[in-house]
């Protein structure tokens, strides 16, 4: 058994991030949820946020932010599929909010704002995902499954 992980993050263009880690913590839609070694083949949904990278000591090795993307997990291979990522090593507060207010539109506009909140400290859900899905399906169609009871 191996202990650990090879961890792909792959951009559209092209694979960004490939090398083995001892676990890495996913923000996935419903909820953090950390990676290790071994772990049955999955697959999550990801939201905006960061995948942290976890070192030898079990303290946080790397740190990317990512836009919302999916993550399939098999063979000791986590591989997260987005259409935007940046090191946490290569932004800060102040060059995060100066690209949120050149940012070209909402989803841009959130990412950068995502950094921000999480350099400062601040933890919250953007569910960016749900949101779009719920749009497609209609706000009015969700309000009447929950009034006749028929919500999951």
């Amino acid at each position: 058994m191996s202990s650990d992980l090879k961890l792909t993050i792959e951009l559209p263009t092209g694979i960004l991030v490939e090398k083995q880690v001892p676990a890495v913590l996913l923000p996935a839609v419903r909820a953090p949820i950390e990676i290790l070694p071994n772990r049955a083949p999955s697959v999550f949904v990801l939201d905006y946020g960061a995948v942290e990278v976890t070192g030898k000591n079990n303290g946080v090795a790397d740190k990317f932010y990512i836009y919302s993307g999916a993550a399939q997990v098999a063979n000791n291979h986590c591989k997260i599929m987005t259409q935007g990522v940046i090191s946490a090593c290569d932004i800060n507060v102040n060059k995060a909010k100066e690209l949120m207010d050149k940012a070209k539109n909402e989803n841009e506009r959130l990412f950068y704002e995502m950094i921000v909140d999480h350099i400062r400290g601040v933890r919250r859900r953007y569910l960016r995902t749900l949101q779009f899905m719920r749009k497609k399906q209609g706000r009015w169609a969700f309000r009447k499954r929950k009034e006749k009871g028929n919500l999951v």
